[in-house]
């Protein structure tokens, strides 16, 4: 008995968490069906300004329903990739899902007609906390999306 009660204990959290996922990617499919977003765009300018620059720029876009974000798209081009992450909020304006890839541009023989992708990952996020990470990108650095999202909320807040 006592062996059994650890055992229905993960099985428990295993179900718990399996739905949460299909309810944070429920959640999104419905955001990406969303038609007339109004959209609010960052160009590379305002990041300039701030000294953040690329080779290839950066632009944000900010879409919202009814007043309320509910996705960002963040694009950084640099010298030989570009890097897409897309934000997903709830409702209520939490963060619930990042995805994000890197596709290469250039390769020996100069730009690429159709990018290539090198790595995508998912974050599933609840009540502002990491719930469950697929695939990974090459690099050794490690983004901190909850971190990112609140930055680039305020980017958004922040051009006029």
């Amino acid at each position: 008995m006592r062996k059994l009660i650890p055992f229905l204990m993960i099985v428990f959290s295993g179900l718990m968490l399996s739905q949460n996922i299909e309810f944070v990617k429920k959640t999104v499919q419905s955001i990406n069906q969303i038609k007339d977003f109004k959209i609010k765009t960052v160009p590379y300018s305002y990041f300039m300004d701030k000294s953040e620059v690329t080779d290839n720029g950066i632009e944000l876009k900010g879409f919202y329903k009814d007043g309320k974000l509910r996705k960002m798209e963040h694009f950084m081009g640099l010298s030989a990739w570009k890097i897409i992450t897309e934000y997903f909020y709830s409702e209520n304006g939490k963060l619930i899902f990042v995805y994000s890839k890197k596709l290469q541009t250039v390769d020996e023989n100069g730009y690429l007609e159709k990018p290539q992708l090198l790595s995508e990952l998912r974050y599933y996020y609840q009540q502002d906390k990491l719930i469950k990470t697929v695939g990974t990108f090459n690099d050794e650095e490690k983004t901190d999306y909850l971190r990112e999202s609140q930055k680039l909320i305020q980017d958004l807040k922040n051009y006029k």
